[in-house]
């Protein structure tokens, strides 16, 4: 499972967010929350998973290097 951590600022302490993803079969992502997600909670969510998309959509853009395979989505 990935831990997701968030902060609001840079002044603002990190904390986990009540929320476990599990990389599933065929690229699924699943979300096990661990206790009910609050409205800033659910907006941190949204940010962090909109950041995992974008890394995901990088990675799976750049041109593969000798030896390294094909890149995984």
């Amino acid at each position: 499972m990935t831990p997701i951590v968030t902060t609001t600022s840079i002044e603002a302490p990190t904390r986990p967010l009540p929320v476990d993803l599990v990389d599933g079969p065929a690229g699924l992502l699943y979300l096990l929350p661990r206790a009910p997600l609050t409205l800033d909670d659910c907006e941190a969510l949204s940010q962090a998973l909109a950041v995992r998309a974008a890394a995901l959509r990088d990675r799976a853009a750049a041109p593969a290097r000798p030896g390294q395979g094909t890149p995984r989505t």
